[in-house]
Formats: structure tokens, sequence, C-alpha cells
């Protein structure tokens, strides 16, 4: 008797097509022999989905690790950006655009010009780019076929199976 999962499924196959072939087996044999492969492949599986879980857990372990490391990186570059702005209140404040030392060269720059709309409305026409966005409404594409509507560039799709465990 083999002892993977998947051996034991292919047992169980086997078994299936053995009882529909063959007038030797009594019902007590076949439901003796049912009865243990489905027990063990139960209990394989049950054990690999305990693995499974402990895995998702180990994911979700990983995400909220990401967030907090995400969170101490904004920290630390919004520290940075005020330890600038200090560096830089420094040399305005003793009214100097330029400081070097040995290891740095310190400058305020002047500001960079940038555009500000105060209002948008106002703006002729050749200052303004459209934009449109086109996408298909795929609800109600399925809609449409599932109603008999022949839709050309879209069908319905059946995806492939996946496991649902409760």
């Amino acid at each position: 008797m083999s002892n993977t999962a998947i051996a034991l499924a292919a047992d169980l196959f086997k078994l299936q097509q053995l009882v529909e072939s063959s007038e030797e087996l009594t019902p007590e044999m076949i439901a003796d022999t049912l009865e243990g492969l489905e027990g063990a492949l139960g209990d394989k599986l049950d054990a690999t989905y305990v693995f499974v879980r402990n895995l998702e857990g180990q994911a979700k372990t990983c995400d909220e690790e990401a967030k907090r490391l995400a969170e101490r990186k904004r920290s630390f570059e919004n520290r940075a950006k005020s330890i600038k702005q200090y560096v830089l209140n420094c040399l305005l404040a003793a009214d100097m655009n330029t400081l070097k030392t040995p290891y740095n060269t310190f400058t305020a720059r002047k500001g960079v010009a940038s555009v500000v709309i105060d209002n948008e409305d106002l703006l002729s026409s050749e200052l303004v780019t459209v934009q449109t966005t086109v996408a298909p409404d795929k609800k109600a594409i399925k809609e449409a076929i599932e109603n008999g509507v022949d839709v050309k560039g879209a069908h319905i799709e059946i995806g492939s199976r996946s496991l649902q465990v409760r």
C-alpha cells in the first residue's frame, strides 16, 4: 500500500475501476478496502492542509512585517527630510548660500519655478490636454452573453477548478 497522498488517490481510483470490472470482490471486501483508503487519504490531506494553513500564516506575517517596515522606512525618510530642512534653515539663518567642509558642500539653492493652476476652467483649450479612458464593462458583457446576445470581441471562459476547504 502506498503512503503518499497522490498514490493513495491513485489506489482509490484503481479500486473503483476494479470494483466496476470484477465480480470476485465481496461487498465487505470492497467496503473495508474503500474505508481504509479513504481514511488514509483523508488523514494525509488533513495533515497536508495543516501545512498549507501554516504557510498562509507565514505569508500573512510577511505582509504585516512588510507594512511595518514600510512605515519605518517612511519614518526614516521623513526624519531625513526634516533634518535637511534644518540644515537649510541654519544656512539661511547664517545668511550663507554655500558652506564648504572637508566632507560636504552645503548650498542653499534657489527655488525651481513651477506652475500652479488656480482655475482650470479659465485656461484656453490649447493649454489643456483631454484624456479619455475607454475600458470594457465586463459585468455588462457577461450579462449580455448570458442573455444570448452575440458579443463580438468577447466570450465567457470557465476558469480552472479550485480547492475549497471549510
